[in-house]
């Protein structure tokens, strides 16, 4: 276990739910933390009796939505020079905003939903989308969704595999990455059926 991660969890166990909020907060938000395994291990503690699943999962969710909105709002107001003056602006290279901002207005849909399982990429596409102007609702509505799916995602893993959520939080991006890959490839090969028939 990485030494990031031992001290987010003594947090965990120390302030409980408070610092699940804020970890999964400054991940979404700009920092790159490994909330996705914070959630697990908080997933894990729940089966002890330590902490409850319903409020791991909640207050996860509520953390990421906050953090996601946070830098889409703060950019969408008041633009790229206020990330530079709270010090963030290392974390926004131009060129990694252009490319997300290309990719946001060719792709809206798959961008927003799959980068909320990218610890590096999802914050770059909410400053983008800020940027961007797009428009709220949409922006709001797949990252729910995005949020949703990567919340459930890792709090139903940590709470499977319980002790061994260490283990399988190694692997738990590329078995993402082959998940989505196959229901990527499932619903081009429906629809190539479908325009068959």
């Amino acid at each position: 276990m990485s030494n990031i991660l031992s001290i987010l969890l003594s947090y965990v166990l120390i302030y409980k739910y408070a610092a699940i909020f804020i970890i999964t907060f400054l991940g979404a938000f700009a920092l790159p933390l490994p909330s996705g395994s914070v959630l697990m291990a908080g997933a894990a503690f729940s089966i002890q009796g330590y902490l409850n699943f319903p409020l791991v999962f909640l207050v996860g969710l509520a953390g990421n939505l906050a953090g996601d909105n946070a830098g889409y709002w703060l950019v969408r107001l008041y633009g790229l020079p206020v990330l530079k003056k709270l010090g963030l602006g290392k974390f926004f290279n131009r060129e990694k905003l252009e490319g997300a901002r290309q990719q946001i207005e060719q792709h809206p849909i798959i961008t927003i939903y799959f980068s909320r399982f990218m610890t590096a990429v999802a914050p770059a596409v909410n400053v983008a989308s800020g940027l961007t102007g797009l428009s709220y609702r949409k922006f709001i509505l797949f990252e729910f969704l995005g949020e949703l799916s990567e919340v459930t995602y890792f709090c139903i893993l940590g709470y499977i595999f319980g002790s061994n959520w260490e283990y399988v939080s190694q692997f738990a991006g590329q078995f993402w990455i082959v998940l989505v890959g196959m229901s990527i490839f499932s619903v081009i090969f429906l629809k190539k059926i479908l325009k068959k028939r």
